[in-house]
């Protein structure tokens, strides 16, 4: 496989309204975040508008949102060895965040329905003050009513500035392609330097290439570059495990129960290790 692209989750935030508010930075803990938002909400321009959102329907996203937590607390979800070892109190505090912050509407109830678009457009729409979400949402943003209302900054955590889960999206040729000469050529069309760089103008995708990251000119378009970077730098793999179809699946069961409610996020992830551990042991 060759990387067309990578990705880093992002925070943005309304820059006008946290400047009403007299918020001088983006938050770097989850509780600035929530201070920042109660400030907001007090403005008649914040009427209305939530806090937070993310990716939380149970889907391959809901992982991504999971794992961001957990890692921003300070857990894991598998070790180096791949073994799980998500029933930690570290882990908790990362699940408690997304489930308390349902609970007491930082994050909207409707967002356990949220995929990438959804939370993209209701950003864009002023319904919510932060976003966590992927570069692409950059050049959507620019384009629509809040050009210039917006900025980005890297996730915030339980103590500082949380991690990524590492993203992004690769080409290969099948086994079964009939034309695999012109395929390979298509794909170092598709993921040379030059190419990467008009995907990144065009589109705000993340290139695979480290230079076109402190590339100045590309900085002065894209200013987030340099939190994208470091967003990529410190991005956590996703579980590195032979069986990753299982184990996404058991994240986002037990993951979406505790959000939803249905069971306490002990419980959950009391049952995640178990699954986990039956996954990788098979």
């Amino acid at each position: 496989m060759v990387p067309h692209s990578s990705d880093g989750g992002m925070l943005y935030y309304r820059t006008d309204l946290l400047k009403k508010a007299g918020v001088k930075a983006p938050p770097k803990t989850w509780a600035e975040m929530k201070d920042a938002c109660a400030k907001v909400q007090k403005l008649p321009e914040g009427k209305g508008v939530a806090c937070y959102a993310g990716q939380f329907q149970k889907y391959e996203g809901l992982t991504v949102n999971f794992s961001e937590a957990v890692h921003s607390a300070g857990g894991v979800v598998t070790g180096p060895d791949g073994k799980p070892d998500v029933d930690t109190p570290e882990a908790k505090k990362g699940l408690d965040f997304l489930v308390d912050s349902l609970k007491d509407g930082t994050i909207p109830k409707k967002a356990v329905t949220y995929l990438e678009e959804d939370g993209r457009q209701s950003f864009q729409n002023g319904k919510l003050v932060f976003l966590r979400n992927w570069p692409y949402v950059y050049s959507h943003a620019q384009k629509s009513d809040i050009k210039g209302k917006f900025g980005v900054a890297p996730l915030p955590g339980l103590n500082g500035p949380g991690s990524s889960s590492l993203g992004g999206h690769n080409l290969a040729v099948s086994s079964f392609a009939k034309n695999k000469a012109t395929a390979l050529d298509f794909i170092k069309f598709m993921t040379s330097e030059q190419s990467t760089e008009t995907f990144l103008r065009e589109a705000s995708l993340a290139p695979p290439y480290a230079s076109l990251y402190d590339n100045q000119e590309l900085i002065d378009q894209y200013p987030y570059l340099p939190v994208l970077k470091e967003s990529i730098l410190r991005a956590v793999p996703r579980p590195r495990v032979v069986p990753y179809g299982d184990v996404t699946a058991s994240i986002q069961r037990e993951a979406y129960a505790a959000l939803t409610g249905s069971k306490s996020s002990a419980d959950a992830l009391k049952t995640l290790q178990a699954d986990l551990q039956k996954s990788v042991t098979r």
